[in-house]
């Protein structure tokens, strides 16, 4: 019996000692004393401080527009298809467009209409336009309207002048976004006559002419842009890559990332030339995001027409975040829909929302992992 309670008296002592000897780290939410906190004590203030305007009612949404768009002759700066057109400019325009965003509309909605009297609660309209003509000009309001982060958006191919405006702002609206809204646009779109505008090889081939005369001149719109050294968040569509991801390897190096989060959104880029430059994206920003869907026609269609793999259809690179969305945004059977248009979607502004909070994307709600050795690192689930 002695031994036995010399066992157990040495038992007892040696747990004592070990929990004397290292104390474990208190999980989140446990307070000194284990007092137990709710989760919304720890994380309700800082997001209530980040969403300082709600966004929960109909709203004017001003965004800042650069765009190397031709003009018609005579024509002041305006926000409408016919202030500028599908042709490339002579220069860079500069200005800024107020939209009407209104309440009553599905996440990702975009109708307009131009009439006086239409409800505003469920159109998106144009408010109003002014012009900045001066560099100087420019470069102070965009330091002004930043000062909480600035939201870029690049579009994609086919997309006029003024659904490229609409784009920007309904992205801002469904984030939520509290900084400035920056649109980037180029001289994409269909042909004007009807015949034209069905012949979407014929206006692929001019976008990609397009894209390509749109570089120099958006190296020198994104170097002012990280010049800022603010928080920028910047989001691409479709074609707008060809544009921004050789304006962005352009970029000398910095010493620090310069944007926050960058997102490619079905980009039609070459597959084996996104790795030249993706090491200096990776200089450039602090995390990037790819969204990708092997259900996309568009990229199916680009794949025939550039004969080489597109990195939208799933490629996976060290330091990028693939995630497929095909499970959210699969065409019917193959033919009801391109499977391209998921960039501004309920289920991916959701996953953007919680990028620009800081988390990691296996912690981000409706993402699950990957199988090994697949083209993607996560899947966004339906």
């Amino acid at each position: 019996m002695r031994i036995k309670a010399a066992r157990i008296g040495l038992t007892f002592a040696c747990l004592h000692l070990a929990a004397c000897a290292s104390t474990p780290a208190l999980p989140p939410g446990i307070g000194e004393g284990g007092s137990v906190q709710p989760v919304r004590a720890l994380v309700s203030p800082g997001i209530s401080k980040y969403l300082a305007e709600p966004f929960d009612e109909t709203q004017a949404i001003e965004v800042m527009v650069a765009t190397n768009r031709g003009q018609p002759e005579a024509s002041t700066f305006g926000c409408t298809n016919e202030s500028f057109g599908i042709a490339p400019g002579t220069g860079v325009a500069r200005g800024i467009c107020r939209v009407n965003l209104p309440r009553l509309r599905p996440v990702g909605g975009i109708e307009s209409d131009s009439r006086p009297r239409s409800d505003t609660h469920r159109y998106l309209k144009i408010l109003g336009a002014s012009a900045i003509a001066s560099e100087s000009d420019w470069s102070s309001e965009l330091r002004r309207r930043s000062s909480r982060g600035l939201l870029v958006f690049i579009h994609g191919f086919n997309v006029k002048f003024e659904e490229a405006v609409y784009r920007a702002a309904q992205i801002a609206y469904d984030l939520k976004f509290q900084g400035g809204v920056l649109l980037l646009s180029w001289p994409a779109g269909p042909s004007s006559g009807f015949l034209e505008s069905t012949r979407l090889s014929k206006t692929y081939s001019s976008n990609q002419e397009s894209a390509r005369a749109s570089i120099e001149p958006f190296t020198q719109l994104l170097k002012q842009v990280l010049a800022l050294q603010v928080p920028v968040y910047l989001t691409i569509h479709s074609m707008g890559h060809q544009v921004a991801l050789p304006a962005l390897a352009a970029l000398e190096p910095p010493g620090m990332p310069l944007i926050e989060e960058l997102f490619l959104n079905a980009p039609d880029f070459p597959a084996a030339e996104f790795e030249g430059v993706a090491q200096r994206l990776r200089q450039l920003a602090r995390r990037i995001t790819l969204y990708c869907s092997s259900q996309d026609n568009a990229m199916v269609a680009s794949e025939l027409k550039n004969s080489n793999r597109r990195l939208g259809a799933c490629e996976r690179f060290d330091g990028v975040d693939v995630i497929n969305v095909g499970e959210v945004d699969t065409p019917a059977l193959g033919i009801g829909g391109l499977g391209h248009g998921y960039y501004a979607s309920r289920a991916v502004l959701t996953d953007i929302f919680q990028a620009i909070l800081g988390v990691e994307a296996r912690r981000r709600l409706f993402i699950r992992a990957a199988e090994p050795n697949a083209p993607e690192n996560y899947f966004l689930r339906p």
